[in-house]
């Protein structure tokens, strides 16, 4: 099956003072009709650069999409011009943002911010589009439709107006749909609806779905594969049953020691050490080390490449023939090296 959408070391970067701060960092993935895949890590790893960058959204003039191609269906977005690239996003591309209240105009009624998407892409006139709108409304499980679709965005809850965002996002049959932490700010309760929306619509539509999220109980429930990414590089790349079943990299192996079992009460949890450091604050090696309880001497000088192992793809140094020959005693200094370096960075909450 051919890739829907094929992202090639991508490069994203914030420039300030005549400094560049490179937010996302030779990013490569791939995506085939109909599937989801995953991209997690914590809140500062490019996961939402990422997404931005493929619809070509980052803030202009500090940001910039400085290398890399993002083929979609073959043709590579970063060739597009404005005009182009406005006939891409919500036809063919749509996009879930993270807080539908700020990304809904709170000026117009739902209806009407649905109905202008039809209308701009599909040239529908405004009757056909109201009777689209309202049965989109339906379609994603909204009750009373016709009385929704005259509300303002401030009369629905948050779970509506997630659901809004959905139906805009997928009033147009696009191919790819971009969730940017669908289910942030949700109940529960709500988070299943939307995600078994999601996955309804998906076979519905034959939707290829990009979610960005760092909550990985939404990954287990909604991905076909998995990125894990971590200070602008995806350090693991699998399908979600064996990430789930054999995570590889220490970072991945942290984020779900982090995790609460229901099966398993008594155990503490085991939080990762520290935070995710700011992106100005990268220097040589592995970018995890600072927070790595396997660091030793080789994670400090050199950054590992993106590595083959199984059904994996790894960014770390334990699966290379070279991890064998190491130490006690580089273990231990590559440690304190590590421990030094990062109590040195600016952390950003």
């Amino acid at each position: 099956m051919e890739n829907l959408l094929e992202v090639k070391n991508l490069k994203t970067s914030f420039f300030s003072d005549g400094k560049e701060t490179p937010a996302v960092d030779g990013v490569s993935f791939e995506l085939k009709k109909g599937e989801t895949l995953g991209i997690v890590g914590e809140s500062g790893s490019g996961k939402s650069v990422t997404s931005l960058s493929i619809l070509q959204l980052i803030q202009k003039p500090h940001g910039k999409i400085v290398n890399g191609e993002i083929l979609f269906k073959s043709q590579n977005l970063l060739e597009l011009n404005d005009k182009q690239i406005r006939k891409i996003r919500g036809k063919h591309i749509s996009m879930i943002f993270q807080e539908p209240m700020t990304s809904l105009n709170p000026v117009f009624t739902v209806g009407n911010q649905i109905m202008e998407v039809m209308t701009l892409h599909h040239g529908v006139s405004m009757r056909e589009a109201k009777v689209q709108a309202i049965n989109m409304l339906e379609l994603v499980g909204i009750p009373s439709p016709e009385k929704r679709f005259m509300q303002y965005p401030h009369q629905l809850s948050g779970g509506m107006r997630q659901r809004v965002m959905i139906a805009m996002a997928l009033a147009c049959n696009p191919d790819l749909l971009i969730a940017d932490e669908p289910t942030t700010a949700l109940d529960v309760t709500i988070q299943a609806q939307i995600l078994e929306l999601m996955k309804n619509l998906k076979k519905q539509f034959d939707t290829s779905i990009l979610l960005i999220t760092h909550d990985l109980g939404v990954v287990s429930e909604a991905a076909d594969n998995v990125a894990v990414m971590y200070l602008g590089r995806i350090v693991e790349y699998t399908d979600v049953d064996t990430f789930f079943e054999e995570p590889k990299h220490p970072y991945s192996q942290g984020l779900l020691k982090s995790i609460p079992s229901l099966s398993n009460r008594v155990e503490r949890l085991t939080p990762i050490q520290g935070q995710v450091p700011h992106p100005s604050a990268i220097t040589q090696g592995c970018r995890f080390a600072g927070r790595c309880e396997h660091v030793h001497d080789m994670c400090i000088r050199e950054e590992p490449p993106l590595m083959s192992i199984s059904q994996h793809q790894i960014r770390c140094w334990m699966y290379s023939e070279s991890w064998n020959d190491r130490d006690k005693e580089d273990t231990a200094h590559g440690r304190e090296v590590a421990a030094g370096r990062e109590s040195s960075k600016v952390v950003h909450h």
